[in-house]
């Protein structure tokens, strides 16, 4: 998937660079506050809260409070803390997961959460022709090829209908006990679950989708009461709920066209928490007159531009790989967001267990990048494309990247950023693409195997650059079927040197957000994995 929008500042002293990197902050001395609607939070307008069918970073904040799911991020450590799970064991061989589930878990109607709860959610989800965003989660479960569609019979005919309605990889064994059988051996499979495609859904949503995507009937510690569109969506905590309360009575999420109009509001006192990255001269003045309130947080995300390796001029590895060492990529960071962001060095977020600098070509050497060139023939492409999206701004950044290319190596280029994202999205994935293009990415779990599988894999959701290579699968193969996620790290280590040396793709930064809240709040920790503040534990003073 191309990226979701998903978020310290480093001050002197251990303790202060521990609460930096967790993101916990407080203190401050500003901001008024607004007590009927508790907790004021910054969003856009979500495009759904079925959770199966969320994939984008506005549905994904309202749904952190209105669902709980099997297993949760523990924001210092990263490591998946069981939540609505009592224990998720699996079998020697990491392919059979026993899961069972708390007592006592219920949704905001009343009806049980138990193991039928998550059983429907999953089935529905990776059932084909129900549209779901995070239907591909569920490929790695026994049975999911036949709950998808098969190839029309002709030109103008539908699709095949699926095989099957069901995960045959699911059993219920009883209430609060299912076992999830994979199709092959995955270590990482409990780390996996905490992403909100593997959240329950309760049997009322069922039998009615839209309703429930419109006023969802969660399990999480708070509980919708209205979604007016484009406007606001309200909240209550549901004092029922069997985890960790909410903290505020009322999260009320503000929902506005854009984060610069947030941070107006909230510096007229009108919102508590802005969750997204500040455009840079705002991040410039919040950093002067909100220190002890803004916190920046590197995020499990990386923006990259990938090389179409099916195009004859990018065949050899070396000219991508002088590519990115004429990139300057601590200017690019400096002069477009001030600082923001994290110049890349490697393939994996840093937040992450075994991520290290693994891109030689990474380093910024534009002699070495002129040598390598000249050793692939030098470029003979004519003007040097560069695709973006358009309506995001990364036009700026693409042509300030084009610059150098044209300083070091002499290459002439031009910014392409006139399709919107849906049809750039389609572009990538059908191989249109007639040059270098912007393919970031946001991290959906704690695993090196999640920054891997999907951008380089055989198969993989956003494999999107025609590269391939039967040793980097099996090598992920062999981390997946380690006895553990910490022995399966040697692994993926192994795999992503293989894309480091190849280069189909150039890792540009690694993502930093901020989050702004005000001073009359503390105990606002933001977790890395999403970048987004855990709302339901923010606490006023």
């Amino acid at each position: 998937m191309l990226t979701r929008p998903k978020p310290a500042r480093l001050a002197a002293g251990a303790a202060a660079t521990v609460l930096a990197f967790t993101g916990v902050s407080g203190g401050g001395t500003a901001g008024a506050t607004d007590r009927s609607e508790g907790l004021r939070v910054f969003a856009e307008e979500p495009g759904h809260l079925v959770p199966g069918n969320v994939d984008q970073s506005e549905s994904l904040i309202v749904d952190s409070v209105l669902y709980a799911g099997l297993v949760r991020y523990d924001p210092r450590t990263l490591q998946p803390v069981n939540v609505q799970a009592e224990s998720i064991t699996p079998s020697a061989d990491q392919r059979v997961w026993t899961i069972r589930l708390k007592r006592g878990l219920t949704f905001h109607n009343g009806e049980p959460v138990n193991a039928d709860a998550y059983i429907r959610a999953w089935n529905y989800t990776a059932y084909g022709p129900n549209h779901q965003a995070n239907n591909d989660f569920f490929h790695s479960i026994q049975g999911f090829a036949d709950l998808q569609e098969g190839p029309a019979a002709g030109a103008g005919q539908p699709p095949a209908p699926p095989r099957a309605k069901a995960l045959s990889g699911l059993r219920k064994v009883d209430g609060r006990t299912f076992k999830v059988t994979l199709s092959e051996p995955y270590s990482g499979f409990r780390t996996m679950l905490g992403y909100i495609g593997f959240h329950p859904m309760a049997k009322a949503c069922l039998a009615h989708i839209e309703a429930c995507d419109e006023k969802p009937i969660g399990n999480g510690p708070y509980r919708i009461e209205k979604w007016e569109h484009n406007k606001v969506i309200r909240t209550v905590r549901f004092d029922r709920y069997k985890g960790d309360k909410g903290k505020s009575p009322r999260i009320t999420f503000k929902l506005m066209s854009n984060v610069s109009d947030g941070y107006a509001a909230y510096e007229k006192g009108e919102l508590d928490v802005i969750r997204k990255l500040l455009p840079g001269d705002k991040l410039q003045e919040a950093r002067q007159k909100y220190p002890h309130q803004l916190i920046e947080v590197p995020m499990a995300s990386l923006q990259r531009i990938a090389f179409p390796t099916y195009d004859a001029r990018f065949k050899d590895k070396r000219i991508r790989q002088a590519i990115s060492m004429a990139v300057d990529r601590k200017a690019l960071v400096d002069t477009i967001y001030h600082g923001a962001h994290e110049p890349a060095r490697g393939f994996v977020s840093p937040v992450f267990p075994g991520a290290r600098p693994s891109c030689q070509y990474c380093v910024y050497d534009p002699e070495k990048a002129r040598q390598l060139l000249a050793e692939a023939g030098g470029w003979h492409g004519g003007t040097l494309e560069l695709w973006t999206n358009s309506g995001a701004d990364h036009q700026v950044w693409m042509a300030a990247l084009g610059e150098q290319l044209k300083r070091n190596l002499g290459i002439d280029y031009v910014v392409k950023a006139d399709l919107p994202y849906s049809q750039y999205v389609d572009k990538i994935h059908t191989n249109g693409m007639t040059g270098m293009f912007r393919s970031g990415w946001n991290s959906d779990y704690p695993s090196m195997e999640n920054f891997l599988t999907p951008l380089y894999g055989k198969n993989g959701s956003t494999a999107v650059t025609g590269w391939t290579d039967p040793r980097f699968d099996e090598l992920v193969a062999e981390g997946n079927s380690a006895p553990t996620p910490d022995q399966a790290i040697a692994y993926y280590q192994r795999a992503e040197d293989l894309v480091a040396e190849d280069m189909p793709a150039m890792p540009v930064w690694y993502v930093k957000g901020s989050t702004l809240h005000s001073a009359a709040y503390t105990n606002v920790v933001v977790n890395p994995v999403g970048g987004e503040p855990v709302l339901a534990g923010i606490t006023r003073k």
